[in-house]
């Protein structure tokens, strides 16, 4: 019945006491604010009442001085500025904001974004002749450049300028007019992990700063950045949690008709949008653009003006998507099939390849299986001779580092810490898969390869009161980085009998000892359900759990989201 490896994280206990006091808050949020790093009153502060008067400079990135001065001259002598952005969400949301805001700062300005299937991944040599055909002076990049040695030589010799603005890993950096990347040598911005949206926007920041403008036009563009921070998987802590809370508070209160009619095709109001909603929702209609079609049909979407325009082109996205669901299902199915013959001979991963698989949802397949088996995932299809792929980490493990151990065997690769693409030939692949596998064997211990959950403290079921709620769900947005507290409560014994609901998901009462029972809830848990009918109301077991407020029918009530549970067998 227990299905995660459970770790009990234990915070300094005086820490707790302390914190647990100085905020007026019981222990066990105050362990689970002690495990996320916040162990006094100012840095509780920060963490729930973070603000846009904390970010820091945008001048702090190198290059920002240089880059807005270039943009500046651009704007001033009529020179045609392209934004070029990658396919992705960060990519296509990052491209729209610096396009709009460009427009909007009197700029001769244009856009592209790459065929994935076509041109692939950065700046590519198609781009490069439109940027030429289109007499560009230069090139902003967004979510991309950073590798992109030889085509920025390239854009040098038809005498366009090039400033990146990436968040990327690189080794050798391009000679590029300005680079803004948070992870390049020499940078001194204090926060690593912006998106390439957040770097765009401050891009924008240090324009408007320049400009003596009002801090409320680069404000304006957050409900953009909230979207790409939550989509691209980027840590959800310290400046990217300013980004999400405050660009969530923008998208509910007063949104773009763009997310107008995206709202009504995901049947919610603009004002119940959560990271949830952005995470299934949106983020997957703007990456099925890029995945089917052209990210350039996402674009539209964003750069719509009035109402009619972006439900027609929130439409064709809605399409899209459907098409694209319909597309990685049968790829996973299949990549199931093939798990097993794979995983008798590599056992530490999975490198999967078929020639006729889509290459636009390889990502979607890669991370379905990376949850499903808890194992570093390669899914791959082909493309003009060469194998293209997605690639997934599992944990702490950092991807990107495992690729730089196979660069041997790669024709290309990119990313980071928990997600990568790369290119290979055909010869190659047994060497690579066997590498891979070595690799991963080496960093991922046999005992961690069962998934982990972390238990912030142990809850009585009854010490979740009113208050406890209110303050637990100030720990939100949720994410990368800021994953929901999660409880143990031992003792626990069915109260009734349990349902099993579509015959995928259980509910069932619970209480302890003493106290009413409440109801919980198990989605994707039906493994769970025959047990807990054999265990009847005599049995106890321990409840790892999220607490949440439910509403139904205007009542109010608490429900326990269940993560797992284990039978007490003593």
């Amino acid at each position: 019945m227990k299905r995660f490896r459970w770790t009990r994280l234990e915070p300094d206990e005086s820490h707790v006491r302390e914190l647990s006091a100085a905020i007026n808050v019981s222990n066990p949020l105050a362990a689970a604010l002690c495990n996320r790093g916040v162990s006094s009153y100012e840095s509780a502060r920060q963490f729930f009442r973070p603000s846009l008067d904390e970010v820091p400079s945008p001048f702090l990135l190198r290059d920002m001085a240089r880059a807005v001065a270039r943009i500046g001259k651009a704007i001033g002598s009529g020179e045609r500025i392209m934004v070029y952005g990658d396919y992705d969400v960060d990519g296509t949301t990052g491209t729209a904001m610096l396009s709009m805001f460009l427009e909007q700062s009197g700029a001769d300005v244009c856009h592209y974004i790459n065929d994935r299937f076509r041109e692939g991944y950065g700046l590519s040599s198609e781009g490069i002749a439109r940027a030429v055909e289109m007499k560009v002076a230069l090139i902003v990049t967004v979510d991309c450049g950073i590798r992109a040695v030889e085509e920025v030589r390239q854009c040098a010799g038809f005498g366009i300028d090039v400033i990146v603005c990436d968040h990327h890993e690189a080794d050798e950096l391009p000679e590029a007019y300005a680079i803004l990347d948070p992870k390049v040598a020499g940078c001194t911005y204090p926060f690593r992990e912006l998106c390439g949206c957040g770097v765009a926007l401050k891009l924008i920041q240090a324009m408007v700063e320049t400009a003596g403008g009002d801090r409320k036009i680069w404000e304006a563009y957050l409900d953009l950045v909230a979207i790409a921070t939550a989509a691209d998987m980027v840590t959800l802590q310290q400046e990217n949690r300013i980004y999400v809370q405050e660009g969530l508070r923008r998208l509910r209160n007063s949104p773009r008709e763009s997310f107008k009619a995206m709202a009504g095709l995901m049947n919610v109001k603009p004002g119940e949008i959560t990271m949830t909603g952005i995470a299934f929702g949106i983020a997957p209609r703007i990456n099925a653009a890029g995945r089917m079609e052209s990210a350039m049909s996402a674009m539209q979407w964003l750069l719509s003006k009035d109402a009619a325009e972006a439900g027609r082109y929130a439409g064709e996205l809605e399409e899209m998507n459907l098409r694209r669901r319909e597309i990685d299902q049968g790829i996973m199915t299949r990549a199931e099939a093939m798990v097993a013959g794979h995983c008798a001979s590599f056992c530490s991963s999975i490198v999967l390849y078929d020639e006729e698989w889509h290459l636009g949802v390889l990502g979607i397949v890669a991370s379905k299986l990376l949850d499903k088996f808890a194992l570093p995932t390669v899914i791959m299809g082909q493309m003009n001779g060469l194998i293209k792929g997605s690639v997934r980490s599992v944990g702490t493990m950092n991807i990107y580092d495992v690729l730089q151990e196979c660069r041997d065997h790669l024709e290309q690769f990119g990313g980071h810490h928990q997600a990568a693409g790369l290119t290979l030939r055909p010869e190659n692949l047994p060497a690579f898969r066997k590498r891979f596998d070595e690799v991963c064997r080496e960093l991922l211990p046999v005992e961690e390869r069962q998934r982990e959950i972390l238990i912030d403290a142990e809850l009585g079921i009854q010490e979740i009161t009113p208050n406890f709620m209110k303050v637990l769900e100030q720990f939100s947005p949720f994410g990368y980085g800021n994953r929901e507290p999660l409880f143990v409560s031992r003792l626990c014994a069915i109260s009734g009998k349990p349902k099993l609901l579509r015959d995928r998901h259980v509910k069932f009462m619970v209480r302890e000892v003493t106290g009413a029972a409440v109801e919980v809830i198990g989605f994707d848990r039906p493994d769970i359900h025959e047990e807990l009918m054999r265990l009847g109301g005599n049995g106890r077991f321990k409840l790892a759990f999220i607490p949440e407020r439910k509403q139904w029918n205007g009542r109010e009530y608490l429900q326990l989201r269940l993560k797992d549970l284990a039978v007490d067998h003593g």
